[in-house]
């Protein structure tokens, strides 16, 4: 059709101008509309990542413990009465066998004495019996006593041998409260402050010491360590290969070696508490000070180590990130055994995995990152 009149031809220019219009509006309507899908869309979470590595490493141990002596001995009496002499001075080295207190012993000497003259004069009947159990049995063969007599006079001798016997039981015990009233330091050591004083009352049930002795040279100390430890421990020590060090006040080390281990593990704080000897011939450790102890138990074959900042605390425990083949990111849990050499040492992983090291902020489990930077061996 051709358009030969002047009012169809601006009628088709405004139509066409019309649509050209719609055109560009949808045009840019949709262009904003890619430009704020753009917008939305958030970009992967950017981690670093460090392989799970397995090595050979030697199995170092840090434990804080407390100086205990060995051996402890409280001294208290045996037998009852009134102090009458100290023969040291609290604080003092004592050597077995070295005199430490006198008690009065008149009362015990007394008691000897009586128990020494019912023996003797028991004593002399047994003595007189058997002369007679003699002449009986002499005159019972010549037919002047009868078999009875000598049944009577032999009865009567046995009976006098049981006696005499009891009393010397009684003359050794009171012999033995006479020796109790001088007491000996029952060991070496180091006394601690007296609890009584020449004139005091000493009472066998007094709920205090006179004294307490302990055993300063050797010298242990008591530690505990986490029950997870305990297999390797056992391990290293039946193989003699557990060596322990303690640091000293001067800031020297001082060797020493593992001379128990608890039978049982407390299961409230998951420990198992161990002691450990050290020779003290300069007298640096004293009972109750606080050291810190180092445990060298021998070599983990294939132990797994990771950066500590890659482990994570949750509601379950620890636990890692690991990258699958599509680097999303993965739970695993994990369990730590130490830190050592400023790497930490786990369970839960076999070696060779690719484990998220930094950049955990808003991870998620099966959420896909971007890897920034590698970091280890093989990453």
């Amino acid at each position: 059709m051709t358009l030969n009149k002047p009012w169809m031809l601006r009628g088709a220019f405004a139509l066409g101008a019309i649509g050209l219009v719609i055109v560009l509006m949808q045009v840019t309507l949709f262009g904003k509309k890619s430009d704020a899908a753009k917008t939305s869309a958030k970009p992967l979470p950017l981690v670093s990542v460090v392989r799970a590595e397995a090595r050979d490493l030697p199995v170092k141990l840090s434990a804080h413990g407390h100086v205990v002596p060995l051996n402890q001995v409280d001294v208290r009496p045996q037998v009852g009465g009134t102090v009458r002499g100290i023969h040291f001075r609290e604080g003092d080295e004592v050597k077995a066998g070295q005199l430490l207190f006198t008690i009065d012993s008149s009362d015990v000497i007394a008691q000897l004495e009586r128990t020494q003259a019912s023996a003797a004069q028991i004593e002399a009947q047994v003595d007189e019996a058997e002369r007679d159990l003699a002449r009986i049995k002499q005159l019972a063969k010549l037919r002047y006593y009868s078999t009875s007599a000598v049944d009577t006079s032999t009865s009567k001798l046995e009976s006098l041998k049981a006696q005499h016997k009891a009393v010397q039981a009684e003359v050794a015990s009171s012999r033995l409260q006479v020796e109790r009233t001088r007491i000996a330091a029952p060991m070496a050591g180091l006394t601690g402050a007296l609890a009584v004083h020449p004139g005091s009352l000493a009472q066998t049930t007094a709920a205090v010491p006179l004294v307490t002795v302990v055993q300063i040279d050797p010298i242990g100390v008591e530690f505990s360590l986490p029950e997870s430890q305990l297999a390797r421990l056992l391990d290293a020590r039946a193989a003699g290969t557990v060596r322990i060090e303690l640091q000293t006040p001067d800031g020297n080390r001082l060797p020493g070696s593992l001379v128990f281990v608890n039978n049982t593990v407390n299961t409230d704080s998951g420990t198992i508490t161990l002691k450990a000897s050290f020779p003290n011939g300069a007298r640096s450790l004293w009972p109750g000070a606080y050291v810190e102890l180092v445990i060298d138990a021998g070599v983990s074959r294939g132990a797994i180590v990771l950066p500590p900042q890659a482990l994570l605390e949750g509601p379950q425990g620890r636990f890692v990130y690991v990258l699958d083949q599509d680097n999303k990111a993965q739970v695993r849990p994990v369990e730590l055994l130490r830190l050592q050499e400023q790497m930490a040492v786990v369970d839960g992983l076999n070696g060779g995995e690719r484990v998220v090291a930094e950049g955990h902020a808003g991870l998620k489990p099966g959420a896909a990152v971007r890897i920034a930077a590698r970091t280890g061996k093989d990453a």
